[in-house]
């Protein structure tokens, strides 16, 4: 299925990964390497305001090359859409790895945390400022390294790193006391707040500024003041204190951060990076590359390190880049070196057969990404954050207190019941696996839920039942009593916590989530297959489509704690998957 002409025997797409306000992320294969790349779709007439954004990021990610920043391979540019083609991370988010763990241990987390201020550091010595960081823009790989995301908010001062900015922007649970405010600041300062929120959440399972409403969360975060449970270590206390500084001029500085005893621990080597921006020439690639192009080596060289990422060529060599670093072989498809005289290709039907090296010899038939002027007002973008103006005796910068852990039950927002690993009696432990496979089978029986094998399961927690339908059930009806109204297609169900004042009156209902902090998500009952057991297990398999994502993780452990129990004789019954009401 091709339904944009512009990726027409470049990329395969398949299944939708992700979505958002204005954009969707779809998976999709590199047809001369076969790799896998995720592809962002953005409709232009949709995104209105946040155009400069997408410029921004654009012009952001064609000059970053960092092994934890996710990497981009091509830009494509047509009348109605850009197309981006970015590197595949199959683990999910790093918020998914948190729910599916409640909290993190301190060694997980310092190794998931150098990976990140290595990315953050990277990007302060070369300018920009991220001014979005939290879980749910960093990506997990296959082997389990992260990759920063979404630079649709980043910023380059044009005095550099030092100059002020003004646009109130981010994420309210993760924005610093001085965005808040109003107030200039300094990129580089917000980000390390967003690093003291970040990391208090991996040790957490929580953020340490919580609240449904929003002038209180902003009181909060003015006043500094959070709950530091007892199992955090000393070491980890005084660092987070140091990020989460109220005076952003009292804030541990990147380079101070990388050589803390805190990140140290354990590796020793202060946190070091490659300053680097340009794509490293490889002989061997371009000899592979040559195969199957009309060009020398220098030409095509030349063509990669000129065209600015908006061409096919740059990305396979990217593509083919990546694959000799993980081992693999350099050949490409055998589709590039198909020849055909002009009598089997007038004989072959229109559409049937591809030959791929015309794409790559005759780049002009493929949509060149045109260059776009940076905003000289780069940092005047509309803000998802309001700047929130508080009485003065509210102002007033401190440092933050730490209440003690004992209050936590009462001045923070509470845990919600048993966390995902902590079920009960009809769900066993959660799964601590990666990257989902598809089990290809013969027929598509759509009576039976999608077997997932592979050395890992993204997002899938086990149950000790034996029927897919009962499970369904379960979760179904736990849905229900939560307020939220679902659709089902087959064995997923799609729900979505802002349509829920249906169901108010429901007696059998709790207190709806809120409406403002909404999220979509699906929940897919599905089989595993056992290394042991030759009959699979049967699962549920979580993914958070979009919206606030301590909301999902709320959903998650309050519906699945809900689903563990048993339906009540009045409960619904779910026999059969009913048709996809979407």
């Amino acid at each position: 299925m091709v339904r944009y002409s512009a990726l027409k025997g470049l990329y395969e797409l398949e299944k939708t990964v992700g979505c958002g306000g204005f954009a969707k992320v779809k998976l999709a294969t590199h047809v001369a390497t076969g790799e896998k790349v995720a592809i962002k779709i953005m409709e232009k007439a949709a995104l209105g305001e946040d155009l400069p954004r997408v410029g921004l990021e654009i012009s952001a990610m064609k000059n970053l090359l960092h092994q934890h920043i996710c990497k981009l391979y091509q830009v494509i540019e047509t009348e109605d859409h850009y197309f981006m083609v970015l590197e595949y991370c199959s683990g999910g988010e790093l918020f998914d790895h948190i729910v599916e763990k409640s909290k993190l241990s301190e060694s997980e987390s310092r190794r998931f945390f150098r990976q990140i201020v290595s990315a953050v550091a990277y990007l302060h010595s070369l300018g920009y400022v991220h001014r979005d960081l939290k879980p749910e823009n960093v990506l997990l790989d296959k082997d389990q390294n992260l990759k920063l995301i979404d630079f649709g908010l980043c910023a380059k001062p044009k005095g550099g790193i030092q100059s002020p900015l003004y646009t109130s922007c981010g994420s309210p649970a993760y924005a610093a006391p001085e965005l808040i405010l109003g107030n200039k600041y300094l990129g580089s300062e917000i980000d390390i707040w967003s690093l003291g929120v970040l990391l208090y959440a991996l040790l957490c399972g929580f953020l340490p500024f919580d609240d449904n409403n929003i002038e209180n969360l902003y009181k909060k975060i003015l006043n500094g003041q959070y709950d530091e449970p007892s199992w955090m270590s000393q070491s980890s206390r005084r660092l987070i204190r140091a990020m989460l500084q109220i005076d952003p001029r009292k804030r541990i500085t990147i380079k101070e951060l990388c050589s803390h005893p805190w990140i140290t621990a354990g590796f020793l080597n202060p946190i070091t990076f490659m300053k680097n921006t340009t794509v490293e020439r490889d002989e061997e690639i371009l000899k592979a590359l040559k195969a199957v192009c009309t060009k020398c080596y220098d030409e095509i060289w030349k063509q990669i390190i000129e065209n600015d990422r908006s061409d096919y060529v740059t990305a396979t060599y990217l593509l083919l880049l990546d694959r000799k670093r993980r081992g693999l072989s350099l050949c490409l498809s055998s589709k590039l070196k198909l020849q055909f005289d002009k009598a089997n290709k007038q004989e072959e039907p229109v559409g049937q057969t591809l030959v791929v090296e015309t794409a790559i010899v005759n780049l002009s038939q493929s949509p060149r990404g045109r260059k776009r002027l940076r905003n000289k007002d780069s940092d005047e973008i509309s803000s998802p954050v309001p700047s929130k103006r508080l009485a003065d005796e509210e102002r007033q910068l401190s440092t933050p207190a730490s209440k003690s852990a004992s209050s936590r039950d009462t001045q923070s927002t509470p845990r919600t019941g048993k966390v995902i690993s902590e079920i009960g009696k009809h769900l066993n432990k959660v799964r601590c696996v990666l990257t989902p496979k598809r089990m290809k089978t013969e027929t598509d029986n759509s009576d039976e839920p999608i077997t997932y094998s592979g050395k890992g399961l993204c997002n899938i927690s086990s149950t000790s039942s034996d029927s897919p339908k009962h499970v369904l059930s379960q979760l179904r009806y736990a849905l229900q009593c939560k307020g939220i109204i679902c659709r089902q297609k087959r064995f997923v169900l799609y729900g979505e916590t802002e349509i829920s004042n249906s169901s108010a009156n429901n007696k059998n209902s709790t207190k709806a989530f809120p409406l403002k902090n909404s999220c979509s998500f699906e929940l897919e009952v599905c089989l595993i297959k056992s290394m042991t057991e030759a009959k699979p297990m049967v699962g549920i398999r979580r993914k958070r489509l979009k919206g606030d994502a301590w909301v999902y993780k709320r959903v998650c452990e309050e519906v699945l704690a809900l689903a563990a129990q048993e339906i009540p004789k009045e409960g619904p019954e779910t026999n059969a998957p009913q048709q996809c009401l979407i």
